[in-house]
């Protein structure tokens, strides 16, 4: 009967984690080479290290939204202006959406307790949009006593970005 039961709880987890349209696989990815990079450049004693997005997609983009948790579909369709049928970005996430000629063809959900990544936009908006033209991205890393957090700049605003978190 334990067994049984085993069985029946791995089947349900993997069910519902399959459930999901949220490509993990990539955000694994992204999480992996945002530590390697932000660790090798503290190990080559650099503010940051730099890496293209589009060297782990394993699709085209143009350009790419991130929304915060509670964001709900209509406000995806209302702010990209594409059809969003997918879920509202869950409590305690946030959402990366990749879109290629008018058409959403990817999204990542990630949790920020556990991956705490913050994109930084290179000009000041309501809604952090990034263009192709972004695709190099300058990654930091900063470490208190309440852990580590990473950030993603586009390579061409890392000045700015120095400008606006001095302290």
């Amino acid at each position: 009967m334990k067994l049984f039961n085993t069985i029946i709880f791995v089947s349900i987890l993997l069910f519902l984690t399959s459930c999901s349209g949220s490509n993990n696989e990539l955000g694994n990815r992204l999480k992996e080479v945002i530590i390697d990079k932000s660790n090798s450049a503290i190990k080559d004693k650099k503010n940051y290290s730099n890496f293209y997005l589009s060297e782990i997609t394993d699709f085209d983009w143009d350009k790419f939204y991130i929304f915060e948790e509670y964001v709900t579909n209509r406000d995806i369709n209302n702010i990209t202006g594409i059809k969003w049928s997918g879920d509202d970005v869950p409590s305690g996430r946030r959402r990366i959406l990749f879109i290629y000629k008018d058409e959403i063809v990817q999204y990542v959900d990630f949790e920020v307790g556990v991956f705490p990544v913050f994109f930084y936009p290179c000009e000041k908006t309501e809604q952090f949009v990034f263009g192709k033209k972004d695709d190099l991205f300058a990654v930091f890393k900063r470490c208190d006593k309440n852990g580590c957090r990473y950030a993603m700049v586009p390579r061409r605003c890392v000045n700015a970005y120095f400008e606006n978190t001095k302290e």
